[in-house]
């Protein structure tokens, strides 16, 4: 506790003194900006957290409590966490992408939900639509004819399509969640022995605001995260069919967005199947189980990229699905690996902060006690955990925009399941294991209730903050909307038109004059409804 609680007291701080040299958040870019105002409420509440649990009794006894009936009940445990972060999507989230990373899979899902691979912007809309930034980064963009496809791998906005068809986008990653938590459940009866430890872990796991707020995001996060978890389970399975539907598994989650998060995930267990001889089989079949969706999607995509990308469609249908893998390869990762400079550095040690800030206070002191003597198999978890972290080390990006530390998140699971492993180790040569029983039980169920509740605050606050940037498009009718474009305010982000809707059109600005000459010469009709330094907003004739 002591230890917690000096940690609580230095993450605080450091936010708190990195804020004092300017106070005003549109300096910073967005990571910093999270990091500095709003983190920094989170490490304060963790030394709240500590003060309070250890002076109530009560509070620890209903963490123990509650860490025993999730492990009775993980169907009940994860149906009210669906049901909860399904709500939050909705009121917390407000049910809208924040940064392009959310916004791109969602519109290519919209592409999915009517029946095309790809979607078309009109040419002389394209540079109010598409900021020229975002071209052969977020999407690609053929010039020439205004088709455009996401230049993340498809399995995402996959998954997303058939909850778009419904108008349920936001529910997706509320039910990974609730699966997350069986599969959390699943994992540590096989790893650790026992529904005890089954509950620790899904407590961990609910008490930390990262797994809740990314769960109620358009974020791939929750996806990677559940897909790698069952990844896990089948490989430990043992049986070469469900090895087989581990490689399936893992195929999916290689074409979520991208394929890193995965290959990091899974390369230890890899190596682990190809230690043993009798485990070649299972490692075989794990391959062919890779190949159907793994290679089979991560090619064809490449492909059809291929086929909207002016640059490498010149190339020639020859080479035309070799030069779109390697198109996609150079546009995603051309520039993503690289010896850390002292601005990565730094954002790593902030990224390193930010793991425990938003996690239940003390969770990373309780994983790195039960790596000191866990079994083979936990250790591979956190081998897994440990190099995905090591590995973005190595990437010249601070995240941007992302809640917690998102680059850790699809391996994140192992910090719960780990600590759980420390809580209920036997310990004979200690006689305070219910006190750490107590103490564990009381920070996470404090912190359930507390930093979920500042945390969804915080959210709502930042993506109300980012909205109000916008004039409110009306409920009925049909709109232009010009939004004005200011670098520091990511005002660019808000330019998300999806693929079908005609209900409202979302443009950059270019300046008054020239916004009205585009909608007289382009929307005969249409009425200038308001106007401010948001922009502009425009009603559409019937």
């Amino acid at each position: 506790m002591r230890a917690t609680a000096a940690l609580c007291v230095a993450a605080c701080l450091d936010t708190l003194i990195n804020r004092f040299g300017d106070g005003n958040p549109a300096h910073y870019q967005i990571f910093d900006r999270l990091f500095l105002f709003y983190d920094c409420w989170l490490a304060a509440l963790q030394i709240a957290i500590v003060a309070l649990v250890w002076s109530v009794p009560a509070v620890r006894r209903a963490g123990m409590g509650l860490a025993t009936a999730l492990g009775r009940h993980p169907h009940r445990a994860a149906g009210a966490t669906v049901v909860v972060l399904a709500f939050a999507a909705r009121i917390v989230y407000r049910a809208t992408p924040f940064a392009m990373d959310e916004y791109v899979p969602l519109a290519q899902s919209h592409a999915f939900a009517h029946g095309r691979l790809t979607w078309f912007v009109p040419l002389d809309l394209l540079d109010r639509m598409i900021p020229p930034g975002f071209r052969d980064y977020f999407v690609a963009v053929n010039p020439a004819t205004g088709e455009v496809a996401s230049m993340y791998w498809p399995g995402f906005a996959a998954l997303l399509a058939p909850f778009t068809a419904l108008g349920l986008p936001w529910l997706l990653n509320p039910l990974l969640a609730g699966l997350s938590v069986l599969l959390i459940h699943r994992l540590a009866l096989q790893l650790l022995g026992g529904r005890e430890a089954a509950g620790w872990a899904i407590l961990f796991a609910l008490a930390s605001p990262v797994f809740t707020v990314n769960a109620i995001s358009f974020y791939s996060m929750t996806a990677h995260l559940a897909l790698n978890l069952l990844f896990l389970l089948w490989v430990l399975d043992g049986r070469v069919s469900r090895a087989f539907l581990a490689g399936l598994t893992g195929g999916l989650a290689l074409n979520l967005h991208n394929p890193v998060p995965h290959v990091l995930f899974a390369a230890p267990w890899l190596a682990w199947l190809a230690w043993d001889r009798r485990r070649w089989p299972a490692l075989i079949a794990v391959g062919a189980g890779y190949m159907p969706v793994g290679l089979g999607a991560g090619l064809a995509w490449p492909m059809l990229l291929a086929a909207v990308h002016p640059r490498i469609a010149q190339a020639g249908p020859a080479i035309a699905p070799a030069a779109g893998l390697w198109a996609l390869v150079q546009a995603k990762f051309g520039d993503a690996f690289a010896v850390p400079n002292m601005v990565i550095v730094v954002a790593r040690l902030q990224a390193t902060w930010k793991i425990w800030i938003w996690s239940v206070p003390g969770l990373l002191i309780l994983t790195g006690a039960a790596a000191r003597r866990a079994n083979p198999r936990l250790l591979l978890l956190g081998a897994s955990a440990l190099l995905t972290y090591a590995a973005y080390w190595f990437v010249p990006f601070d995240q941007g925009h992302g809640w917690g530390y998102r680059y850790l998140h699809s391996a994140w699971a192992a910090l719960p399941l780990l600590a759980a492993a420390f809580i209920v180790a036997p310990r004979p040569d200690r006689d305070d294991a219910a006190g750490w029983r107590e103490q564990a039980g009381g920070l996470a169920v404090a912190s359930l209730v507390l930093a979920t509740a500042l945390a969804f605050a915080q959210v709502r606050s930042v993506i109300g903050q980012h909205l109000a940037q916008r004039i409110p498009i009306p409920a009925t009718g049909r709109w232009v909307e010009f939004v004005a474009y200011d670098w520091r305010m990511y005002t660019w982000d808000m330019i998300q038109n999806m693929p079908g809707d005609s209900r409202q059109l979302i443009l950059m600005s270019f300046g008054a004059p020239s916004d009205t000459r585009l909608v007289t010469a382009r929307f005969p009709g249409a009425r200038l409804v308001h106007e401010d330094l948001r922009g502009s907003l425009w009603s559409l004739p019937p």
